[in-house]
């Protein structure tokens, strides 16, 4: 650890210089002011062979390329589905040691694959069969007559990916991309690094990939591409103390909230509160307050069962009356319907003035009625009717009506009362049930239990204890180290952000001439920023990476990559090692001008940026017109790549 960097360290958080070199060296954080040289990655052979199976018909293949190490190496063809994009993925499977997008089917139709690259001053040679999805084989280094010199074989995918890792990043002196990570799993955060299978989403350019450098959008592992790729000082030692903070703090988080689970009570409060059981079960005050417990809820029981009884004789009395309201009120109401029936009756038949019998319909004789008008017999019966009689029959029913009313009303606070009396009787039975249990909890109980009680709790805050004591014991300081962390960090982030202004201008300018030679020709400014984010002036405005049109978007990626190229062989700062792929550009929605504006820059490019550059497409006579033969790979119309 450099003295400059430490001595900023500790100048900052304020801690002794052996301090900060102790926790900067325990965390594995490393000064980096001067990045590595980069080296140059070049595939020198693919072959690889299985069997198709097409329309149940097994058929035989194999393929072996020998592509050119410098410049631009062309795949095309007259139409789709002939294996150029299958070419591309299983060349970045075994550079990478796991495929990436290549298709299901053609991996079950691949059974045997060899593929040998320089990878800096390293003749690799990576060979496997492929058994039931699984690669089997080893990954050899080549001395210069071609004879394997050390060799690293794998059983499974995860070691032929692992194996990869090591070999390539010692290879191109990259190192592990630190960061942090959340483990659901563990509750924890814990330290993490991307490694070779990360730089390698920077060596794609597809229709999938869309972020300006690598393959994923919406993280920061595209910034911290770039800035390794940029070759930026210091950016190395800010990710691995930006990982190593994330992870402290995680852990003083997780300390901090195991012990606000366990109340927030320190060592001594707990054995303050120890000490008081064990005081009271010594002295026998638990026997004391059982029983004054118990003495309470006998009590309590006595009064609940006093009330309850008063309360049973009342609703008794009350229910009684309402019984006898009820009967009553209905021999009112039936009174009133008689009323009201003969008073209906009297007015019905009162108005009647019957001309013959109503059993047998025989007409009477004319005198009967004249009789009665006379006489004042009834016509019908002969009985004399007696006119000065009449019945009162309005004042009986509004007599009887208001009786029923008062009635009603009456009968209806009572009702009221016997359920108000009625609820209360229950609650209170309910309560004297619950009395009862409690007595005879407490009576069964004894002191006894009482004191158990307090052992119990006893037991429980030993527990507790031992839990607190262990997060103590466990405690190595990582709430003091995060001051430290902190520093490093901000004095970290100081130091890239003064060493990036310059990068970041030399390489804005050389990708701004590069998209103008890629076809994009109104751009007057490129502004890149160190999150991998671009600035794209043209036409007197700003455009955002992300709303660029796809065409234009590829043509900054590849801009990018190319001026991290150049920036290498001019500045001795890029660390990219000159590898890329570009599959099918038409599908980023760009016209056949465009297209060829791009072929025709990238066949120049190629002259005097070193670079190994792939790239699939349509058009065989596209591809002669810009690029050597022996360059290119083609499959005329009506034929197959493999």
């Amino acid at each position: 650890m450099t003295t400059t960097f430490a001595s900023k360290v500790a100048q900052k958080s304020g801690r002794s210089l052996e301090v900060v070199r102790a926790v900067l060296s325990d965390r594995h954080i490393v000064d980096a002011p001067t990045p590595a040289v980069s080296r140059q990655l070049r595939l020198k052979a693919l072959k690889f062979s299985g069997e198709k199976q097409v329309h149940h018909t097994v058929e035989p293949f194999s393929f072996e390329w020998a592509p050119e190490q410098q410049g631009v190496n062309v795949i095309a063809s007259e139409g789709n589905f002939v294996g150029k994009s299958s070419i591309l993925q299983t060349m970045l499977w075994a550079v990478r040691g796991e495929p990436k997008a290549l298709t299901a089917t053609v991996q079950g139709w691949i059974k045997h694959v060899l593929a040998e690259f320089q990878a800096g001053d390293r003749h690799v040679r990576v060979e496997f069969d492929v058994d039931d999805g699984i690669p089997r084989g080893a990954i050899e280094f080549l001395g210069a007559d071609g004879e394997a010199l050390h060799s690293m074989p794998f059983l499974t995918a995860d070691m032929f990916k692992s194996h990869m890792n090591s070999v390539m990043l010692d290879a191109l002196g990259l190192e592990p991309i630190a960061t942090s990570r959340e483990v659901a799993s563990l509750e924890k955060t814990v330290m993490y690094a991307d490694g070779w299978a990360a730089y390698t989403g920077a060596f794609l350019f597809d229709s999938d990939s869309n972020a300006l450098i690598g393959e994923h959008v919406g993280n920061d592992l595209a910034q911290r591409l770039l800035q390794v790729f940029l070759g930026i000082p210091w950016a190395t030692t800010l990710f691995q103390a930006r990982a190593a903070k994330r992870v402290t703090e995680a852990l003083v988080q997780s300390r901090k909230r195991r012990l606000g689970q366990l109340g927030d009570r320190s060592v001594e409060d707990l054995q303050t509160r120890l000490a008081e059981i064990e005081r009271q079960i010594l002295d026998g005050s638990a026997q004391q307050a059982a029983l004054a417990q118990l003495e309470a809820a006998r009590k309590r029981y006595e009064e609940l069962s006093e009330s309850a009884s008063m309360l049973k004789a009342s609703a008794t009395v009350l229910n009684a009356e309402v019984v006898a309201g009820t009967e009553e009120l209905n021999d009112k109401k039936r009174a009133l319907l008689e009323i009201e029936e003969e008073m209906a009756a009297s007015r019905f038949f009162g108005r009647l003035s019957p001309t013959c019998c109503p059993r047998c319909t025989r007409a009477f004789d004319k005198r009967r009625i004249e009789n009665e008008k006379t006489s004042g017999d009834c016509s019908v019966c002969l009985t004399h009717l007696d006119q000065e009689v009449q019945v009162d029959y309005e004042a009986l029913k509004e007599g009887m009506a208001k009786e029923v009313s008062k009635l009603e009303k009456l009968l209806g606070s009572v009702t009221t009362k016997a359920q108000e009396v009625g609820t209360e009787f229950d609650q209170t039975r309910r309560d004297l049930e619950a009395a009862a249990l409690e007595v005879s909890r407490l009576a069964a109980s004894g002191t006894a239990q009482e004191e158990q009680k307090l052992r119990l709790e006893a037991a429980r805050i030993e527990g507790m204890l031992e839990a607190v004591s262990k997060l103590v014991q466990s405690d190595n300081g990582e709430e003091a180290d995060l001051v430290v962390l902190d520093a490093a960090v901000d004095v970290a982030k100081e130091l890239v952000e003064e060493a990036a202004e310059a990068v970041l201008k030399r390489s804005g300018d050389l990708i701004c001439s590069l998209v103008q030679r890629l076809g994009m020709v109104d751009v007057e400014k490129v502004v890149l920023k160190r999150n991998a984010s671009v600035e794209v002036h043209k036409g007197g405005s700003i455009s955002f990476f992300t709303r660029l049109s796809p065409g234009e978007r590829l043509r900054v990626r590849i801009a990018t990559v190319m001026a991290l190229l150049q920036a290498a062989q001019q500045f001795g700062a890029g660390r990219h090692p000159g590898f890329l792929i570009i599959d099918s550009p038409a599908k980023e929605e760009m016209a056949d001008a465009n297209v060829e504006e791009m072929l025709e820059a990238l066949a120049e490019l190629s002259r005097s940026v070193q670079i190994q550059l792939f790239v699939a497409f349509k058009g065989t006579e596209r591809a002669l017109k810009h690029f050597p033969e022996d360059h290119c790979l083609l499959a005329h119309e009506g034929e197959l790549l493999w």
